[in-house]
C-alpha cells in the first residue's frame, strides 16, 4: 500500500474535526437542555430534573416521585478549513488544477436526543434509566478537496443506554452506580484529491480510495456520590469508565485491492471524572460549578484489521508486509480538563433563568495537530430558561455559543517526505439550541 495513502487515510480514520460543535476531542456534552443553558456547570450536583441520571447516579435519591425528562439539542456548526499549499504547489496552482482548497460549512447540522426516567422505590432507594450520547462527530469535505486522502466524509454516532441505582446512606450522603451498554456506528470515505494518478486505480481527484463502515457494542460502568451538606449546599463526584468498542463491518481500499472485505476497528472511549458544586445563596440566586477530567491518553491509536488486508507501508513496518492490517495510526492524545461556572435566577413560581461559561481544553497538542484534527481550546457562553407550567410540568430551553480558536499546522502526507508537506489553517464556531420537557408523575 502506498505510503501517501497510508499516512493520509489513517490520520483521518474517524476524522476528528472537533473544532466543530462538541467538547474537546470528540466528546458530546449535550445530555440535558437545562444543563446546556448553564454551560453544564454543576451537572453532578443540581438534580433539577431527571437528566441528572446521565451525570450522577447518586442524585436519583433526591426525587420522591417518578420523574421524566426528554429533549432534543440541535448543533449548528460553522467550520472552515483552508490548504495553503501541498509541497511546492501553492493554493492557486491547486485551484488551477481544478482542486478545492477552501472548505466552508464542512460540519453538518446535528441532532442529539436525550431521555431520562427516575423511579423512587422507597425513601432511600431509587432506580433510573438514561439514554444519551457521550461521543460523536460528523464532517463532509468536498470530493475534489486538494487534501482528499486527509478529508472526505466521516460520521461517528454513539448511544449510551444507562440503567442506574442509588441508595441514600443518611440525610447527607447518597451513593449510586450503573452500567452502560454503548452502541457505536461509524463510516468514512476518502478520495484521491491531489494524489490522483499517483495512487493505483486513480485518475480523478474524486476517485474514492477508501471506505470503512462498521458498528458495535460494548459495556462500561459508572459510580457517583452526592454530599448534601444542607438544603442549600451540595457536592457531587462521579466516575464513568473507559470503554473499548470494536466496530465490525466492511473495509474497501488499496490494502484490500479495492475489494470489499470484512474488517474491524477498535475505538477507545475515555474515562470521565466530574466534580460539581451547587449553592443556593437565597430564594432567587444559586451558583454552580464543575471540573471535568477526561482521560484521552487512552486514545493511543486507531487500527483497522482484516484477514484480507496486507499493509506494505514503510512508515509502519520498514517495508515488510503486515498481513491482516488495513490501516493504523498512532494518536497519543493528552488528558484534558473542562471547567464551568454558572448561575440560576428564579424570578417567580413560573420562570427561572440561567447562564454559564466554560473553558474546554483540547487533548491534541500543537505538534500533533493535523488537517484532520485541528482541535483547539474553546470557550462556551450559554443562556437558558425554564418555564414551570404547574407542579408537574416544566419546559427547558437552552442556547450556547462555542468560540473555537483559529489554528494552523503542517502535515506531511508522506511520512518523512518534506515535499508533501501541507500547510493549513482551520477554525470555527458553533451555535447550539435545545428544548426539553420534564414531568413529575
Amino acid at each position: 500500500m502506498s505510503s501517501l495513502f497510508k499516512k493520509s487515510l489513517v490520520a483521518t480514520s474517524l476524522s476528528l474535526l472537533a473544532v466543530q460543535a462538541h467538547s474537546a476531542g470528540f466528546q458530546v456534552s449535550e445530555t440535558s437542555v437545562s444543563g446546556l443553558g448553564r454551560a453544564f456547570a454543576g451537572e453532578a450536583a443540581i438534580a433539577d430534573n431527571a437528566a441528572v441520571g446521565a451525570r450522577n447516579a447518586a442524585a436519583l435519591t433526591r426525587f420522591n416521585t417518578t420523574a421524566f425528562s426528554g429533549g432534543l439539542t440541535i448543533i449548528d456548526p460553522d467550520v472552515h478549513a483552508d490548504v495553503d499549499n501541498v509541497g511546492t504547489k501553492s493554493a492557486a496552482a491547486l485551484q488551477q488544477a481544478g482542486l478545492s482548497t477552501n472548505e466552508k460549512d464542512l460540519a453538518p447540522t446535528e441532532y442529539v436526543p436525550n431521555f431520562h426516567l427516575i423511579q423512587p422505590i422507597d425513601d432511600r432507594l431509587a432506580v433510573g434509566f438514561s439514554a444519551f450520547s457521550n461521543f460523536g462527530l460528523s464532517t463532509e469535505y468536498s470530493k475534489d478537496f486538494a487534501a482528499g486522502p486527509a478529508a472526505g466524509d466521516t460520521s461517528l454516532v454513539t448511544m449510551n443506554f444507562n440503567p442506574n441505582i442509588a441508595y441514600k446512606l443518611n440525610e447527607q450522603w447518597s451513593i449510586g452506580a450503573g452500567i452502560s451498554a454503548i452502541y457505536a456506528d461509524a463510516e468514512l470515505n476518502r478520495f484521491a484529491g491531489s494524489a490522483a494518478g499517483t495512487l493505483p486505480s486513480t485518475s480523478s481527484p474524486t476517485d474514492r480510495i477508501a471506505h470503512l463502515k462498521g458498528d458495535g457494542w460494548d459495556f462500561g460502568w459508572n459510580l457517583g456520590t452526592l454530599w448534601e451538606v444542607d438544603e442549600n449546599n451540595r457536592f457531587g463526584l462521579t466516575y464513568r469508565s473507559q470503554t473499548d468498542v470494536t466496530l465490525e463491518g466492511d473495509y474497501q481500499g488499496l490494502s484490500s485491492s479495492n475489494q470489499k472485505v470484512d474488517g474491524e476497528l477498535e475505538l477507545s472511549l475515555p474515562e470521565v471524572i466530574e466534580f460539581s458544586g451547587f449553592h443556593q445563596l437565597n430564594q432567587q440566586i444559586a451558583v454552580h460549578y464543575s471540573a471535568m477530567y477526561v482521560g484521552w491518553d487512552s486514545f493511543k491509536e486507531l487500527k483497522a484489521t482484516s484477514s484480507q488486508c496486507t499493509d506494505k507501508s514503510p512508515m509502519l513496518s520498514g517495508g515488510q508486509a503486515i498481513s491482516g492490517q488495513c490501516l493504523k495510526k498512532e494518536e497519543g492524545w493528552d488528558n484534558s480538563w473542562r471547567y464551568a461556572l454558572g448561575a440560576t435566577y428564579t424570578m417567580d413560581d413560573h420562570w427561572a433563568f440561567r447562564a454559564g461559561y466554560a473553558y474546554d481544553e483540547s487533548p491534541v497538542s500543537a505538534e500533533k495537530r493535523t488537517l484532520s484534527i485541528p482541535d483547539s481550546d474553546r470557550h462556551w457562553w450559554s443562556l437558558g430558561a425554564t418555564y414551570t407550567a404547574n407542579e408537574n410540568l416544566s419546559i427547558d430551553a437552552g442556547f450556547a455559543f462555542l468560540d473555537g480558536d483559529q489554528v494552523g499546522g503542517t502535515e506531511e502526507l508522506v511520512s518523512g517526505n518534506a515535499a508533501t508537506a501541507t500547510d493549513f489553517s482551520a477554525g470555527g464556531d458553533a451555535y447550539i439550541y435545545g428544548l426539553q420537557l420534564n414531568y413529575l408523575f
